[in-house]
């Protein structure tokens, strides 16, 4: 298992997503299984060192990376409470014109990942998501 600790995130998501994919457990998979990973640490990654801290605050970002019959990728970061989850989803039906913007990585995640889960513990946002190995 790898833990990668994360301190001054602002502006630093291309940085903290790279040494997500370069773990061991990450690494050692298949290339489909590598893509979703990528996919699901860019929105998430994204989203935390971009609006989970005020202004005035670099934030952190501690990351627990497990690799079974899936690959276990666990987010957690004391910003400002929030829950992806519960977010509406889009209405994908409409045009890009009339769509409001926000909320569509969200949705595609939850459509690509084998399962997504969040907790509020101890004054931490903790995401966790999981990805099985099996090349389908």
């Amino acid at each position: 298992m790898s833990r990668l600790h994360f301190k001054a995130i602002k502006g630093q998501a291309r940085e903290i997503v790279g040494a997500i994919l370069k773990s061991p457990e990450v690494e050692s998979c298949g290339e489909k299984v590598i893509l979703k990973v990528r996919l699901a640490c860019e929105e998430i990654v994204m989203n935390v060192t971009t609006y989970a801290y005020p202004e005035e605050s670099d934030g952190f970002l501690d990351v627990d990376i497990e690799k079974t019959d899936r690959i276990t990728i666990r987010f957690e970061d004391g910003g400002v409470p929030f829950n992806p989850l519960e977010q509406e989803e889009p209405d994908t039906s409409l045009s890009w014109e009339k769509r409001r913007i926000g909320g569509l990585g969200i949705f595609l995640l939850r459509r690509k990942m084998d399962d997504m889960r969040y907790a509020y513990k101890n004054q931490k946002n903790v995401l966790t998501i999981e990805i099985l190995r099996s090349e389908r």
